[in-house]
């Protein structure tokens, strides 16, 4: 048993930024390749950090576990951690924007959305991930990290503590400051990790070829054109064009 208390999640200190950077790592990489493919046909580097991370991810969930876990019905469930993901979501999107003057999401796509900020579709997508993850992922990786060593995982931790806060600090201070020398650093950072993905949607195509690809474009088509008439109708009853 740990000499540290649990604080958080069912997970100590050092325990919960383990699990936290590995639900930051799956919300980019799914930001960056399940979710840019399917709306804009292509990889994209969706965090706003240097690392592969988006720290949204890893807060909404640690939240979510400690907040619902004693729930039992999977619809109240669903319905509160969809709810608690967009006013997260909500809050996040106008803080980043005022930092780094650029939107890092719209939904002004999808039908009942709020300024594009958030939306019911994705609240409703989010807070079943979330059930499912309050169920069982959350569980399996809190039983896999309590297996580490207390020695192991101090030591992890440090190690991610002293990479994200050099990234946060680093990308923070040149959004402030744009023009200075350290901006100009992240930028190139950021330019070398562009060509990464431009090399990897070179390569994509070959991807076209495999009938799931074909089918899950077929589907994913569909499944846009109903969404563009829901939100037709939705603009034509607010008397918009």
């Amino acid at each position: 048993m740990s000499t540290v208390l649990r604080i958080f999640a069912g997970l100590d200190f050092p325990g919960w930024t383990i699990v936290a950077v590995i639900y930051a790592f799956i919300g980019w990489f799914y930001e960056s390749t399940i979710f840019s493919l399917g709306e804009q046909g292509k990889f994209m580097d969706r965090g706003a950090f240097l690392s592969p991370l988006c720290p949204i991810y890893a807060v909404v969930c640690t939240i979510s576990f400690d907040l619902f876990s004693p729930i039992q019905e999977w619809w109240l469930l669903i319905l509160l951690a969809g709810t608690a993901t967009s006013l997260v979501e909500l809050i996040t999107s106008i803080g980043m924007e005022a930092i780094f003057h650029k939107r890092y999401w719209d939904y002004s796509y999808y039908p009942l959305n709020l300024d594009g900020r958030i939306s019911v579709v994705a609240g409703l997508f989010f807070g079943v991930a979330l059930a499912v993850m309050v169920k069982w992922i959350h569980p399996a990786l809190s039983g896999l990290v309590w297996g580490f060593s207390d020695t192991t995982r101090l030591v992890l931790c440090i190690v991610i503590w002293t990479i994200f806060g050099t990234d946060l600090i680093w990308t923070f201070a040149s959004g402030f400051a744009p023009k200075s020398g350290l901006a100009r650093a992240h930028k190139a950072v950021e330019d070398w990790k562009q060509r990464g993905f431009d090399k990897l949607n070179e390569k994509k195509t070959v991807c076209d070829k495999w009938l799931i690809v074909r089918a899950g474009k077929a589907l994913l088509a569909k499944g846009k054109a109903v969404n563009r008439k829901i939100v037709a109708a939705e603009n034509k009853l607010k008397g918009k064009k």
